[in-house]
């Protein structure tokens, strides 16, 4: 499936409820994140979490407007970098190819969740282009 997507959040979400470790990292975490692709539009789907749960993956065509409490965004190529394991998600925020907004320290705390975030992004089938 095509990455970003309505299907593909629905899937993501999916996986995110089948994820132990995320749910064991994330139990104190209370927030929405939006994963965005960089560009005009600017598409992206917004997470919703809750003590460990995904209550709500929400697919926009273009989430210019869309607010969260982060973001997390970068071209739409690293982001298929990202999911094919090709790069490092905290390393790609050091060197600038994807950026972070919202409250680093708060983001710093549930490290291992957000990592689990991304590892659960490459578990969801996904077209090369």
């Amino acid at each position: 499936m095509r990455f970003p997507s309505a299907e593909w959040a629905d899937a993501y979400r999916a996986q995110l409820g089948d994820n132990a470790a995320y749910r064991e990292a994330a139990r104190a975490w209370e927030g929405d994140i939006l994963l965005r692709v960089t560009g005009t539009p600017a598409p992206g789907i917004l997470l919703r979490l809750s003590h460990g749960e995904c209550t709500a993956a929400e697919f926009y065509p273009d989430s210019g407007p869309v607010g969260s409490e982060f973001v997390y965004e970068g071209p739409i190529e690293q982001w298929r970098r990202l999911i094919r394991r090709e790069i490092d998600p905290v390393r790609a925020i050091l060197d600038g190819t994807f950026r972070v907004r919202g409250n680093l320290a708060k983001l710093m705390r549930f490290n291992r969740a957000a990592k689990e975030l991304v590892e659960t992004a490459t578990r969801v089938p996904t077209d090369p282009e």
